[in-house]
C-alpha cells in the first residue's frame, strides 16, 4: 500500500466530482470487507500511517452514534488542526479557517450532544464555504468508495466504459479522453486511438466531463500537440514556498500504476518544487487541433485545458472549465475510518497562472457545451467546419 497516499498527491481526484454530491452516511448499502488485500499489505499500510481502503472498511461507527460535546470539540478541532498542518500554504485563507473553528466551537457548546453524522456534515459545510477544492471530509462510506477506486477494488464485476476512443465525423477526428487517472488512461491506449484517425484532416480532442486524474497522464496525449521542451505546468508543496528555480522534470511516466507511483513518490520527496515539460525529442502532429471543454472538466482537465491553450498547441472550444486545480492527499482523524482530503500541493499554468477558482475561457465560445447539453458535440463539429 506504499502507492496509495502519495499516488494522490499527483492523482487530482476525479472521482470526488462524482462524490461531491454524496452525503455524508448515506443510505445505500456497502460492504465494509476488504477485498483482494493481503494481510501484510493493510498492516504494513496502518502501521505507516498511510490511508488506505482497510481504514474506512474497518470502521464500526455508524452516522447515528452520539458522541459528547467534548468529544465533538476534539474531532473539530482534529480536522482542522490536520488542514493546518498539511494545506500547500498556512497563510492561505487562514483567518477563515480560524473563524470556522469558532463558530463550529460554539455551535456545539450550545448543545450537549451530537450525532456522528450531524456533526460531520456541520463541518463539511463550513470547509465548503472556504472554495478550496481537493478539500473533503470523508466518512466510512464516502472514504470506502472513493479508495476502492484509487486501489482498484471495484465491488462490481462490471468492466467499465474506455476512459479513451476514436471516431470520425467527416474529415473531423474525435478523440474522446473521459479521465485521466491511471490505469483507465494508458499512452498505448491513446496511441490506439490516435492510430484510428489517421486520415482526419482535424482532431477534436473532447475532455467534457472529464474530473481529472493523475496530472503525469496528461502529458501522453499533449506532447503531440504543444511539441519538444515546452513547459506543461508547475507544481510546489509548502517545502518549496521559498524556492525560486524549480528541478525540471521532462516527459512522463510509465504506464504501469505502481512504476508510476513509484517515480512520483521519489520526485515530490527529493524536489517540492517541479517544472514539468514535453521531452526535448517530442514529435509535433502538424494537424489542427481543437480542445471541447465545459464546465465540468475540472482539476488535470483544466490543466490539460490551459497546456495546450498557452502553449498555443490547441483551440479551445466550449464554456469555462471548472477551476479545480489543487493537488490533495488523504489524512487521517481521530475517527476509525474517517479522513480528510487535504490541499497539499498549488499548481500554476505554463505562464504562471493560477486556475484554482479561474478555470480555462474557451478561445470560441459554445454556450450549448454547459451543464452537459447533449447539442455540445454537434455544434463543436459546425463551429470546425466553418474554419477549414
Amino acid at each position: 500500500m506504499k502507492k496509495t497516499v502519495r499516488l494522490m498527491r499527483f492523482l487530482l481526484f476525479v472521482t470526488l466530482v462524482g462524490l461531491a454530491s454524496c452525503q455524508f452516511f448515506n443510505g445505500s448499502q456497502v460492504s465494509h470487507q476488504p477485498h483482494g488485500k493481503s494481510s501484510s499489505n493493510v498492516s504494513q499500510a496502518e502501521v505507516s500511517g498511510k490511508v488506505s481502503l482497510n481504514w474506512f472498511t474497518s470502521s464500526t461507527f455508524k452516522g447515528t452514534d452520539i458522541v459528547s460535546s467534548s468529544e465533538a470539540k476534539l474531532f473539530i478541532r482534529d480536522v482542522y488542526q490536520t488542514l493546518d498542518s498539511k494545506i500547500f500554504d498556512p497563510a492561505f485563507k487562514k483567518e477563515e479557517r480560524e473563524q470556522q473553528v469558532r463558530k463550529l466551537i460554539a455551535e456545539v457548546n450550545a448543545k450537549p450532544s451530537w450525532s456522528r453524522a450531524e456533526l460531520t456534515q456541520r463541518i463539511s459545510n463550513q470547509l465548503k464555504k472556504l472554495s478550496i477544492s481537493h478539500l473533503r471530509l470523508l466518512d466510512p462510506a464516502e472514504g470506502e468508495k472513493l479508495f476502492r477506486l484509487i486501489e482498484q477494488k471495484p465491488q462490481s464485476e462490471a468492466k467499465p466504459d474506455p476512459a479513451v476512443s476514436a471516431q470520425m465525423k467527416g474529415e473531423v477526428g474525435i478523440l474522446r479522453v473521459k479521465s485521466f487517472l491511471i490505469p483507465q488512461v494508458t499512452k498505448v491506449a491513446i496511441n490506439q486511438a490516435k492510430a484510428q484517425l489517421s486520415q482526419a484532416k482535424v482532431i477534436l480532442i473532447d475532455v467534457r466531463g472529464n474530473g481529472g486524474g493523475a496530472g503525469s497522464s496528461i502529458s501522453y496525449l499533449v506532447e503531440d500537440i504543444v511539441g519538444a521542451d515546452k513547459v506543461l505546468w508547475r507544481d510546489r508543496t509548502r517545502e518549496g514556498l521559498q524556492m525560486k528555480e524549480p528541478y525540471i522534470f521532462r516527459g512522463y511516466f510509465d504506464d504501469a500504476i505502481n512504476g508510476q507511483a513509484e517515480a512520483e513518490i521519489k520526485l515530490g520527496s527529493e524536489h517540492p518544487y517541479v517544472e514539468w515539460r514535453t521531452r526535448s525529442d517530442a514529435k509535433k502532429d502538424p494537424r489542427r487541433h481543437y480542445v471541447l471543454v465545459d464546465n465540468q472538466c475540472g482539476s488535470s482537465c483544466d490543466l490539460f485545458a490551459a497546456t495546450v491553450k498557452e502553449n498555443g498547441g490547441a483551440e479551445l472550444l466550449g464554456v469555462r472549465t471548472m477551476g479545480a486545480l489543487f493537488a490533495g492527499e488523504a489524512f487521517k482523524l481521530r475517527w476509525q475510518g474517517f479522513a480528510l482530503i487535504a490541499p497539499i500541493g498549488q499548481v500554476i499554468s505554463p505562464k504562471g497562472n493560477t486556475i484554482e477558482g479561474v478555470g480555462v475561457q474557451p478561445d470560441i465560445e459554445i454556450p450549448e457545451c454547459k451543464n452537459s447539453n447533449p447539442q455540445c458535440l454537434e455544434k463543436a463539429i459546425e463551429v470546425i467546419s466553418n474554419l477549414l
